[in-house]
């Protein structure tokens, strides 16, 4: 905008009471018998005809010095008495008064600055004559129009109580449980006919605002709406509209005209194309095209077109204005896409005609009058979406188009089977990739089946940890094998504890090396062809599920090798031979001496049981696994189907 242009919203002042309150210029222009009525012209040389009132307004913004009671109601010197500042502007400010003769509170707004321009004289006195005499219940009336003591026009108006649109929608945005609860669509989309309604009478004498936005509309505490700030508006032709005929609309060069200098009149976002190319015969359909931007607004609580200069260009270049499509968390009828696009459309000859229209149209959503043949034409168009996806290919993002056209062409018509056939094939048939998103649920899912792993190796660890006693019992005594074994078992608790839970990868690789080692130790303390097989195919059963983790043929090859190592060294003779053949006799020798008959046994008695134990509990772990996998599948497959229509079900 014009940086010396008057910014004609006001900024509103806390106040003691709990509502917000804010003030406009509204209707009559006199009282008669309190008033000489402001002279019919524009001129600011007739500003010394003018009444003045006997008090000065103060040169701060934090109120005016109260006059008393006036007893004599014929006398406007102490009529007001004068409370703080209610909201200031580019070049007006709006107090909060009490009318002495009536007994009412009011608003009064004047000039801020001390010596205005004549171009700001004009400005301010237009914009009480309009909104004066634009007598609705929605344009806040204008009382009377006087001049203080230096001689500055001010006038009198309506106080009004109650919250700008646009702090609703800031609210809405952020999710305020109370103001979800106050101010629900239902209600913000009768305030917007209602304010369509203010518009086209406006627009029926002759009058267009040309800077409408959600900052300009006001929702009362008691269901009253009001539209602020005529200040900018543009008057029809005196031929067209002799009411009017000595306001007249703002000159070129003036410096708040509709393309002065560069600049634009009116709020870029929320002012038509052709406002901004700043055309002559602007007409009602510019406010049309901002009731449509406001519309768009409170169905998506973001703005259509961006802030500050680029919003010049987003309008004039045109942008997709279906609220469903730029606001996808929220459920927005077709029908109220199709009245938003029409609304903002570029060229005016495709918006609505009138303002009046904009409202009906609204209003005939909210009164259930919905056009079920939009609906299934909208069905149709994005089931050939659908289609049209899977015909481009059968990658990630086409299926992604593809299932959610679908299902949006089921939401506009239930009772069609052919989007249902195709939404619930493409949820039960898999992809031929897998999606990036499902791979890392998948990943996610394979570190916590790590961490459970890790919890049963603890176990494991500590049931090789007790295995030690009882090979010491049998007879194997040398002290190398409990200090490596006990040590191995307290290295996998360890590596299971502390670092498992933050990182499972490196703590399955180091218990694999561990365990590999103690497969080892145990093939030469025993035999390898007597004990090592055991705890390497308990391993095997433990981490063949773990792909992400190690190869399972990988696996099984180190298993395989650590529980032959020492046989191996023994046919290269680097360790003595405990294992050999004569005659029709196999003998296996191991590393105890003295072994005690009974508890040799009872050891292998002990170590297959355990084994067996062992290996039946991780199957039993694994196939519940899968099993619970199987059936939530199952559940959602079923739970699909019973969501959407079969024929069996339409025929019920």
């Amino acid at each position: 905008m014009d940086p010396d242009e008057e910014d004609t919203s006001m900024v509103p002042v806390p106040q003691a009471d709990t509502a917000e309150v804010y003030s406009a210029p509204v209707r009559r222009i006199t009282i008669a018998g309190f008033q000489a009525p402001l002279p019919p012209t524009d001129d600011p040389d007739t500003l010394a005809g003018l009444p003045t009132i006997a008090e000065t307004w103060p040169t701060n913004a934090t109120g005016m010095a109260p006059a008393p009671p006036d007893t004599n109601l014929g006398t406007s010197a102490h009529r007001y008495t004068l409370g703080p500042i209610l909201g200031r502007g580019g070049m007006g400010e709006v107090y909060s008064a009490h009318d002495e003769q009536i007994g009412r509170s009011v608003a009064i707004k004047r000039l801020r600055m001390n010596e205005p321009s004549p171009d700001a004289l004009t400005r301010f006195l237009r914009e009480a004559r309009i909104q004066g005499r634009l007598e609705h219940p929605a344009i806040v009336p204008v009382h009377e129009l006087w001049k203080d003591d230096l001689g500055r026009p001010f006038f009198v108006m309506k106080q009004l109580t109650g919250v700008t649109l646009l702090d609703v929608l800031g609210k809405l945005a952020v999710g305020s449980p109370e103001t979800q609860k106050q101010f629900t669509r239902q209600r913000l989309l009768r305030a917007f006919s209602d304010v369509c309604l203010a518009i086209e009478f406006a627009h029926t004498r002759g009058v267009v605002h040309r800077d409408l936005k959600p900052a300009n509309i006001v929702l009362g505490d008691f269901g009253e709406v009001y539209v602020l700030d005529w200040g900018v508006s543009r008057v029809m032709t005196e031929e067209e509209r002799p009411s009017f005929a000595d306001v007249g609309t703002l000159a070129d060069g003036a410096g708040y005209n509709e393309t002065a200098a560069g600049a634009i009149l009116g709020t870029p976002g929320y002012i038509a194309p052709e406002q901004i190319r700043g055309e002559s015969d602007l007409d009602g359909r510019a406010d049309v095209y901002a009731l449509g931007t406001i519309l768009f607004e409170i169905l998506t609580l973001y703005p259509l077109h961006p802030r500050g200069q680029a919003a010049i260009a987003s309008a004039l270049n045109g942008v997709d204005a279906r609220p469903s499509r730029r606001a996808i968390d929220r459920v927005v009828p077709p029908e109220l896409d199709a009245i938003c696009v029409r609304a903002t459309a570029v060229e005016r000859t495709d918006r609505y005609a009138t303002a009046r229209a904009l409202g009906d149209a609204v209003q005939e959503f909210l009164d259930g009058d919905r056009d079920f043949v939009l609906r299934r034409e909208l069905a149709r168009t994005e089931l050939q979406t659908a289609r049209n996806a899977l015909a481009s290919g059968s990658g990630q993002k086409e299926r992604s188009i593809a299932i959610r056209a679908a299902a949006r062409a089921l939401a506009f018509d239930p009772t069609s089977p052919q989007p249902a056939d195709l939404l619930g094939r493409l949820m039960l048939e898999p992809p031929t990739e897998v999606p990036k998103e499902v791979e890392q649920e998948l990943e996610q899912a394979d570190l916590e089946s790590l961490r459970k792993s890790a919890r049963f190796g603890t176990l494991a660890a500590l049931a090789y940890l007790l295995f030690f006693p009882i090979l010491a019992w049998i007879g194997f005594r040398e002290p190398w094998y409990h200090v490596t074994g006990v040590a191995l078992c307290m290295f996998i608790v360890a590596v299971e504890v502390l670092i498992a839970p933050k990182n499972p990868y490196l703590s399955g690789y180091l218990a694999i090396s561990a365990n590999l080692v103690m497969i080892a130790l145990l093939s030469r303390i025993v035999s390898p062809f007597l004990i090592g097989a055991g705890p390497a195919t308990v391993i095997v059963m433990l981490l063949a599920n773990h792909r992400r983790l190690i190869n399972t043929w990988l696996l099984a090859a180190l298993c395989v090798f650590a529980t032959l190592f020492p046989w191996i060294l023994e046919l290269w003779g680097v360790l003595s031979p405990r294992a050999f053949v004569q005659g029709d006799t196999f003998y296996l020798t191991t590393g105890g001496s003295n072994l005690n008959e009974f508890a040799a046994l009872f050891g292998l008695v002990l170590y297959i049981v355990v084994l067996i134990v062992l290996a039946t509990v991780l199957s039993r772990i694994q196939d519940n696994e899968r099993r619970k996998v199987r059936r939530d599948l199952q559940i959602q497959a079923w739970q699909l189907k019973e969501l959407l229509p079969r024929q069996d079900k339409l025929g019920h």
